[in-house]
């Protein structure tokens, strides 16, 4: 019964860790796929070299 109260107070955390994981994923695919344009766009701004 302890080893279900324990597994039962990680669910959340783990959850959450693994949403983190994948929206991570989701924004690093969508930066290889957009990368340079994004680059481009904030040139013709002038807000690349702020970084």
């Amino acid at each position: 019964m302890i080893g279900y109260a324990r597994a039962q107070k990680w669910l959340p955390l783990t959850a959450l860790l693994l949403a983190g994981a994948l929206f991570s994923l989701i924004v690093f695919l969508g930066w290889m796929h957009h990368g340079a344009d994004i680059f481009l766009t904030l040139i013709e701004t002038g807000l690349a070299y702020c970084f």
